[in-house]
């Protein structure tokens, strides 16, 4: 089992790795069109594949290793354009709705750490 630190650590890598995945994605593409492909055919698939190696690595409360990238990806959304997610008639409505979008974007990312942790837990059993 891996100290307290240690997780935390892991946990704003991979924080730190969703931030990375979106800033690179943004920064290479020129319209939204291109954007939204590239995340979801590049930055997403990335993610998963982190998450399901740290969940396979670290198996319990493997779910915290889909949260976090996302959770980093709506922190650098928010801290970035923030000023500009609140403006208009939605006013700080608009910072939910931001929230709830990486939620949801979250799912794939969360199903593949639970599916490293399966077959961690799977390949310790045959291992008995």
């Amino acid at each position: 089992m891996l100290a307290p630190m240690w997780n935390t650590l892991l946990f704003i890598g991979m924080a730190l790795a969703g931030v990375l995945a979106i800033a690179l994605v943004a920064w290479n593409t020129d319209s939204l069109a291109a954007f939204r492909a590239w995340y979801w055919l590049a930055a997403i698939p990335a993610i998963c594949i982190m998450s399901a190696v740290l969940g396979y690595r670290i198996p319990r409360h493997a779910w915290r290793w889909g949260v976090a990238p996302l959770l980093g990806q709506w922190l650098w959304e928010v801290l970035a354009s923030g000023a500009q997610i609140g403006t208009g008639n939605l006013g700080p409505f608009a910072q939910v709705v931001v929230f709830v979008a990486y939620a949801l974007t979250a799912i794939p990312c969360i199903a593949a750490a639970e599916i490293g942790a399966f077959l961690s837990r799977r390949a310790a059993r045959a291992d008995r």
